[in-house]
C-alpha cells in the first residue's frame, strides 16, 4: 500500500518575513516559495489555487487536523504556487505553464466571433501569434485566495471598476456545443463560455464580452488520459491519477471530505478530495454529453426535474468564503466550488450555464433556498492523488493580503471582495515618516502599481535604508498600529 505524501517543512506557511510585507516582496511566487521542478516536464501543470485558509460549513474555522471533519480541503494541500513574470511589454508569462497573456483586457466588449480576430490582429511585446484562450487556458489564472477579482492584479489588469459586470466577462475559444431541450434565457442564442472575473464563474453565455489573449504552449489544456486498468486513470499531461468512478450517491461537502481521505481506490491511501482547478481540468468542452471523457470515467446518471437524462455535480476541496459589509465572512455565507458535469440547471430545469460550467454552491442544506434546484444540494465526488503537491495542515493565512487593492487599467481602484481582508493600504506618509525621506521619494522608490510588486531590496538601496526597515515602516498602519494578520 502506498503511503501518503510525507508533510514537507518547506510548506505553505514557512516564510519567515512579515505578514504584509510577504505581499509586497512577491514578485513572481504567490505566498510563501513552495516549488517543484517537476512541473517543467509536464504538458499541461496546473496551478495551485492559492487558497490558504479553512473553513467548515458556514464560517472561518482554524485547520482541522487529520481525523478531524473537515479535513482534506484546499488549503491543507498545495501543489504549484502561482509564479508570474512582468515583462515591461505589456506581457505577463506565467512560469508554471508557459503561458504568455496580454496584461491587458481589450478596450472594449466584442462579439464571440469578433474576439479571435482581435487575437489575430493583436501585435503586443513583439509577438503577433496571439490567440483567444481556450476555457482551461484562461481558467489557469485564477487566483482563489482572496475572492474577486479572480485573478491576480499585481500582473492582470481589469476594465472599470464592476459597475457593468459585462467587463468581468472573458471570452473562451469554446463554444457551448451541448445544448438541452429546456434553456434558460440567459444561455439562448449562440453562446460560447466565458470565465467571469466578478463572479469566478465558468458559463456559457451570448453577447458581446472582453478579451485576454495568450500565446505559447499549445499543448496547454490537453488532456492525455491512460486506463490504468486497476479502477484508476492517470493523466500524463499534469501528473495527476483520478478514480475511475464516482463515489455513487450525492453526500455533503463534509463527508465528501473524509470519503477522499479514507479512501484506499487501488491500494492507495493518498486520494483526496480535487481542488477546483484540479478538477475543471478533466472537464470535456468537445461537445460530449456528459462534460467528461466516458471512455476512462464512470459517471453515476441521475434524472432532472425535467425528467431528462442528467449527470452530477462534482464538489471540489475549494470554498468561497462571502464577505458582508463589514468586511467579515457572514455565517452561513461560505460556499463550496463545484464543476457540472451535466446541465448546470435553474430551479425549473433549464439549463442555465451549460455542460462543464463552474459555479459555488452552499456547504449545507440548511442555508437552501426554495428556489436552488434540489437535484443539486448534495454532490458526487471524483478523487484525485499524485501531482506536484504536498500536504499542508496548517494551511497559509499569508494568501491574504490585508492591503490589496485593485488597480483597473483607466486608474479607478477598489478593494479586494469577497473572501479576503478589507485592512487599510499602507500608510506611506507615515512610512515615509519613520524612514526619514519624503513621502514623495518613498513612491518614486517603489514605483509604479502598474509595473507590479515593487522590488524592495532596490527600493531600500535607493532610499538609504535597509531592506528590513523599509519592511517595517511599510507594516505602519493608517492609524500607527501594525494591521491585523
Amino acid at each position: 500500500m502506498r503511503q501518503k505524501t510525507a508533510l514537507s517543512t518547506s510548506a505553505k506557511n514557512d516564510s519567515q518575513k512579515p505578514f504584509a510585507a510577504r505581499a509586497w516582496i512577491v514578485t513572481g511566487i504567490a505566498c510563501a516559495s513552495l516549488t517543484s521542478a517537476t512541473y517543467a516536464e509536464l504538458t499541461y501543470p496546473i496551478v495551485d489555487t492559492n487558497q490558504g485558509l479553512t473553513y467548515d460549513n458556514i464560517q472561518r474555522m482554524r485547520p482541522p487536523a487529520k481525523e478531524e471533519a473537515f479535513y482534506g480541503q484546499d488549503a491543507q494541500y498545495t501543489g504549484n504556487l502561482p509564479s508570474y513574470t512582468d515583462n515591461r511589454d505589456g506581457t505577463i508569462t506565467d512560469n508554471v505553464t508557459g503561458l504568455t497573456w496580454a496584461r491587458d483586457l481589450s478596450t472594449s466588449d466584442h462579439s464571440w466571433s469578433d474576439a479571435a480576430t482581435y487575437c489575430e490582429d493583436l501585435e503586443l511585446g513583439g509577438y503577433d501569434d496571439w490567440r483567444l484562450p481556450t476555457v482551461k487556458e484562461l481558467w489557469s489564472i485564477r487566483n482563489f485566495s482572496q475572492g474577486w477579482p479572480w485573478v491576480d492584479t499585481h500582473y492582470f489588469k481589469l476594465v472599470g471598476n464592476g459597475s457593468d459586470k459585462r467587463q468581468h466577462h472573458s471570452w473562451t475559444s469554446n463554444r457551448n456545443l451541448v445544448e438541452s431541450e429546456y434553456q434558460n434565457q440567459q444561455i439562448q442564442g449562440d453562446p460560447s463560455f466565458i470565465v467571469n472575473d466578478w463572479t469566478g464563474h465558468i458559463k456559457a453565455m451570448d453577447g458581446n464580452r472582453f478579451v485576454r489573449a495568450v500565446r505559447g504552449n499549445t499543448s496547454y489544456g490537453i488532456n492525455d488520459f491512460v486506463d490504468n486498468g486497476d479502477r484508476t486513470i492517470t493523466d500524463n499531461a499534469t501528473g495527476l491519477m483520478w478514480s475511475q468512478n464516482d463515489n455513487g450517491e450525492a453526500i455533503s461537502w463534509e463527508a465528501a471530505l473524509a470519503y477522499a481521505e479514507a479512501a484506499t481506490t487501488a491500494d492507495y491511501d493518498d486520494w483526496r478530495l480535487p481542488n477546483i482547478k484540479e478538477l475543471q481540468s478533466i472537464a470535456d468542452y468537445s461537445g460530449t454529453f456528459p462534460a467528461m471523457d466516458t471512455t476512462m470515467f464512470q459517471l453515476t446518471q441521475l434524472t432532472n426535474s425535467r425528467d431528462q437524462i442528467d449527470y452530477p455535480f462534482y464538489w471540489s476541496s475549494t470554498s468561497n468564503p462571502i464577505e458582508g459589509s463589514d468586511g467579515a465572512v457572514e455565517i452561513g455565507s461560505v460556499y463550496a466550488w463545484v464543476l457540472a458535469a451535466g446541465y448546470n440547471t435553474d430551479p425549473d430545469g433549464n439549463d442555465l450555464h451549460g455542460a462543464g460550467s463552474v459555479v459555488f454552491v452552499p456547504k449545507s442544506e440548511a442555508y437552501f433556498t426554495e428556489r436552488d434546484p434540489e437535484i443539486h444540494r448534495y454532490n458526487y465526488v471524483r478523487l484525485v492523488r499524485g501531482g506536484s503537491v504536498t500536504e499542508t495542515p496548517d494551511g497559509d493565512p499569508s494568501c491574504i493580503d490585508p492591503h490589496r487593492i485593485v488597480a483597473f487599467k483607466d486608474g479607478e481602484t477598489s478593494r479586494g471582495g469577497p473572501g479576503g481582508g478589507r485592512g487599510p493600504r499602507p500608510d506611506f506618509a507615515a512610512a515615509a515618516e519613520k524612514l526619514g525621506v519624503t513621502e514623495n521619494a518613498l513612491m518614486i522608490a517603489l514605483g509604479s502599481p502598474d509595473q507590479g510588486p515593487p522590488d524592495l531590496a532596490q527600493a531600500a538601496a535607493t532610499l538609504g535604508v535597509t531592506e528590513d526597515e523599509l519592511i517595517e515602516a511599510l507594516e505602519v498602519s493608517e492609524d500607527g498600529k501594525p494591521p491585523k494578520g
